[in-house]
Formats: structure tokens, sequence, C-alpha cells
């Protein structure tokens, strides 16, 4: 399989030495917004800005890569990422907008037109855009999400950036699982431009009758990782097990790991001591359920290290 030199050079400085990929996500916005505000009444961006760099300061030494935003300590917080971590850049605003005459549905957008040349500029290792997607949503909905991320698959790949795609489904009919699969399969057409995928937990139970050759048959063979929604540490640890044994190869997650730090935004001293504890702990707890994770050049899509052309 061939890959341009600038892609592979981001799927290696974004994964461990075995290929895997250990990922810390702390692009997230308005979610850490609401949880500040249950601590205290007012929110200013420093408070995102403060909490980040603490992640960033005692966790990044331990992950393959982390996922930041541009808007929150941008690029003033890439001073406390370490030197052997590789850096994504999210693309999309936080959050999604509603179009009157379709309710319930929401469109994605990019928070920077020029997302890909800021990353490239910046040195930065992938982009990753977040979509939502459901199947009852209308026709003008699918169009505009399917062309959101088909554009910046196009400037990604004349960047030479490597590009993840983080899809979220909503308005589900049936089983998840059948969903996130039927989402995958669009989105592996070669004319987006996707290099790697971030998805919900395709189970979330040893019952289920999904196999390996299910997810990298709607994949086209690509590499996928799964987000965390969130949950608590051993829940998500018991789940990315089960993905992991289906072909995932790791994980990209966030608030899982770090989420309680934010009832010490005052005080800098307590996130550090939180991180350096808890924080650890959890993400050796999520990184020990991931040695089954399947390394990105192993997958169907590549078949091998050896079999990579690098053009």
């Amino acid at each position: 399989m061939k890959i341009t030199s600038g892609k592979y050079r981001g799927f290696v400085r974004i994964s461990s030495e075995l290929g895997q990929f250990h990922m810390l996500a702390l692009d997230q916005r308005n979610s850490v917004e609401k949880m500040v505000k249950d601590v205290k009444r007012n929110v200013n961006p420093e408070d995102l800005v403060r909490i980040k760099r603490s992640i960033l300061k005692n966790l990044s030494d331990k992950v393959t890569a982390v996922l930041v935003d541009g808007e929150y300590g941008f690029p003033q917080n890439l001073r406390y990422v370490s030197r052997n971590s590789g850096i994504i850049l999210s693309a999309e605003k936080s959050g999604y907008v509603t179009d009157p005459s379709c309710p319930g549905d929401r469109l994605s957008s990019l928070y920077h037109d020029g997302i890909a040349d800021l990353a490239k500029n910046t040195g930065l290792d992938a982009i990753k855009l977040l979509v939502y997607w459901s199947e009852n949503s209308s026709e003008s909905t699918k169009s505009h999400q399917m062309e959101l991320v088909e554009e910046l698959g196009r400037k990604c790949e004349r960047k030479d950036i490597l590009y993840i795609l983080e899809i979220l489904t909503y308005n589900v009919t049936g089983e998840r699982s059948d969903a996130i699969l039927k989402v995958l399969e669009i989105f592996s057409d070669e004319k987006y431009g996707i290099d790697l995928f971030k998805v919900e937990p395709i189970v979330t139970d040893a019952d289920s009758n999904l196999s390996r050759e299910d997810i990298y048959k709607a994949t086209k063979g690509k590499p996928w990782v799964v987000l965390s929604e969130g949950m608590d540490a051993e829940k998500f640890a018991e789940i990315l097990d089960l993905n992991c044994q289906l072909g995932a190869s790791g994980f990209l997650a966030g608030r899982v790991i770090w989420k309680k730090v934010v009832s010490s935004v005052e005080d800098p001293e307590r996130m550090d001591l939180h991180l350096k504890n808890t924080g650890v702990y959890n993400l050796n707890l999520i990184k020990h359920s991931s040695k089954k994770a399947v390394p990105f050049f192993n997958v169907p899509y590549f078949n091998g290290i050896e079999n990579i052309e690098i053009i």
C-alpha cells in the first residue's frame, strides 16, 4: 500500500513503537465550560487554559499523542507537551448548530477555514474533525456533513498531513453498533481521504455477534481507535479490551482520564497532584486494557509494515 511521507510520519509520531495508539484528548471546550460552572459561578477563558496546561504538564509524557484545540492556550500550551508525544489539532467548532428547517439535525463546522495550513505550519502531526451523524437526519444535513469531511480531506491531502475523523451518532434506530458500521462504510470511501477513525465503542458486552472482519469491512481495512464518552475509567477499560480484540488500534480518550481535575480549577497545585496520582492511575489502567490493540501497520489496509511503500 502506498502512503505519502507526511501521512506516514503522522502515523509514526502519534503511535507507540509497536504502532498502537495511546492518545489523550483535551480539545473539549463547551463540555469543560459546563463542568467549570458546576464548580464556580463564572467561567473565563483562563480557567480552560489552566486546566489544559495542567493536563499537558502531567500526562503528555505518558501518551503517544495529545489532541488539542486551537482556541484555549494555543499555541502557548504547546511548550508543555512532551517532546516524545505527537500533537493532533482539532478542526471543528465545539458543539453543533441546528437547521430550523430540520429540527433535531446537527451540523458540524470548522472553527478556522485554514486549519490544515495552521496545523502544518505549526509543525503538528495530524488533524482531527468531529462530525455528528444520524441515519434519520435530512438529506441536506447528510450532504452538509459529507461535503465538510470531503473538503477537509482534500486540504489535508494537499498539505500531506494525517487526517482523523471522529464520528458521534445520534437519534439512532436499532442497535448503535449497526449505525456506527453504516456510517463507517460511508466515510471509508477513498474520496474522503480519512486515514484513521475515532469512533464510539462498537461493542459494550461479550455477547455481541460482531466480528473483526465485520468492522474492517466497514472501515475498508483502515485503522480505528475508540473514544471514551466520558465514562468511568474501570468501565471504559473493560469496553476498550473488547474493542481491541475486535481490531481497534488503541484509544483517543479524554474525560475518562482527567475529568475530576476540574473540581480543583482554582488551585493549580491540587490539579497537578490529582493528575500525578489519579490521572496517571486511570491512564495506566486504560493503557493496560489496550495491550491487544492492532498495530496500525498490521490492519488489512496496510497488511504489514513491509508492504508499505512511502512516496
